[in-house]
């Protein structure tokens, strides 16, 4: 059945086309875990392949497959024959921002440029903005910053200190409101080039997370936080799922406390989850958005040792576009969310990816206040959330408030 199911992923999922063009496909190789380091060399021997790179933490290699040997449910038998190899999954290049490539989605999802909107003007809503501490401007404070009451906690935490790596299309680290708080990155795509955002979604997702509180331009949920960027993204938005696997093993092995992944794709893969396994059992709490579907949570959100989260309204109602369904742990605010953009500048973006940063962000404030890893920080959370007034399969525990994180 596995093998069955596996199959039918790797037939729907595209090879990269560059990969395809050149006569070369490329596929993630899994080991039995204890097999022999030689057996499993020899393995890769006998299949005619080239390895090309290695994924040690989940007993797996990748590998180039020639031209010939394209047909996916030949080259998966001859693999699975090899005594040491338990699962294989073709690598695959797709819009991690625009989950539509895949064919099975019914319903098209908006395009990163439809969802680059203008600020409308800010109404009144279900909620009251919240007092501001004494010296905070309220023009530096998005709607969404005011929603979930972060500057409410800012007297006991701005998250200083804490790791939080933006899985993502990289970030502008020389911009006024994030350079203050940039830490250091990695480039899973390339790693000698730099992780400079070509795109501006990581841009505006970090500002989000870690803008700094200066008085100008926009301030994030934690506001000291240590932004790490992990480019895995062009500046079209896609990416290989070997990136993205290399990008989540990457915050393992770097102790990063929080991972935010504002992307997904309509269904996951094998090695996906077990590469969030992974991190999740290195202490990691990935917050990750649920989609923009509509329907169905996609992934990684989808799967359990994530967070995912829907997107609300000014007016606390779920955002027509936002992924709902059980899966779904908590709602933010993602709809014309002001942050910032490369080069200095600042928009307004709709989508679950912006209301995922405000989750990550109060994730960095409750590890600064004591929650460790994913069960630590996904009970501080919940411990802090409120309905809204919403179907469960719409908000999750509901909204989170900063303030009463940080008692």
């Amino acid at each position: 059945m596995m093998r069955t199911i596996l199959a039918l992923c790797l037939t729907l999922l595209s090879a990269s086309p560059a990969l395809a063009a050149s006569g070369i496909k490329r596929y993630i190789i899994g080991f039995k875990p204890g097999s022999d380091m030689s057996a499993r060399g020899e393995a890769v021997k006998a299949l005619g392949v080239s390895q090309v790179d290695a994924l040690p933490e989940l007993d797996a290699v990748v590998a180039e497959v020639p031209e010939e040997r394209f047909n996916i449910q030949s080259f998966e038998a001859q693999a699975l024959a090899q005594r040491p190899v338990a699962l294989v999954e073709e690598d695959f290049v797709t819009n991690w921002l625009v989950t539509e490539p895949v064919s099975f989605q019914n319903t098209p999802l908006p395009s990163w440029a439809s969802i680059k909107e203008t600020l409308i003007p800010f109404r009144r809503a279900a909620w009251t903005p919240p007092a501001l501490p004494p010296g905070v401007d309220a023009g530096e404070l998005p709607w969404g910053i005011q929603r979930v009451n972060a500057p409410a906690a800012w007297a006991k935490t701005q998250g200083a200190g804490v790791r939080v790596a933006v899985v993502d299309t990289g970030i502008d680290s020389s911009h006024p409101d994030l350079k203050a708080n940039y830490a250091g990155c990695y480039n899973a795509m390339d790693s000698k080039k730099s992780c400079m955002d070509d795109n501006s979604h990581g841009t505006h997702v970090s500002g989000t997370i870690a803008g700094a509180l200066d008085g100008k331009g926009v301030a994030g949920v934690a506001p000291k936080a240590r932004l790490y960027a992990v480019k895995v993204l062009d500046a079209d938005g896609s990416g290989g799922l070997v990136g993205i696997i290399k990008g989540i093993l990457w915050c393992a092995k770097n102790d990063m406390q929080v991972a935010n992944m504002s992307l997904g794709a309509p269904m996951g893969t094998v090695f996906m989850r077990l590469a969030v396994k992974y991190a999740a059992s290195k202490g990691v709490a990935i917050i990750a958005a649920a989609g923009n579907s509509g329907g169905s949570v996609g992934y990684p959100a989808g799967y359990p040792d994530t967070i995912a989260v829907s997107a609300s309204d000014v007016n606390d109602k779920i955002a027509d576009f936002s992924s709902r369904g059980p899966r779904v742990e908590f709602i933010a605010p993602g709809v014309n969310v002001k942050s910032s953009v490369p080069g200095g500048g600042y928009d307004s973006y709709n989508g679950t990816s912006m209301a995922t940063p405000h989750v990550a962000g109060l994730a960095a404030l409750a590890v600064s206040r004591g929650a460790r890893g994913l069960d630590g920080v996904r009970a501080a959370l919940k411990r802090s959330a409120k309905s809204i007034g919403l179907k469960p399969t719409e908000e999750g525990s509901g909204m989170i408030d900063a303030a009463a994180l940080a008692r």
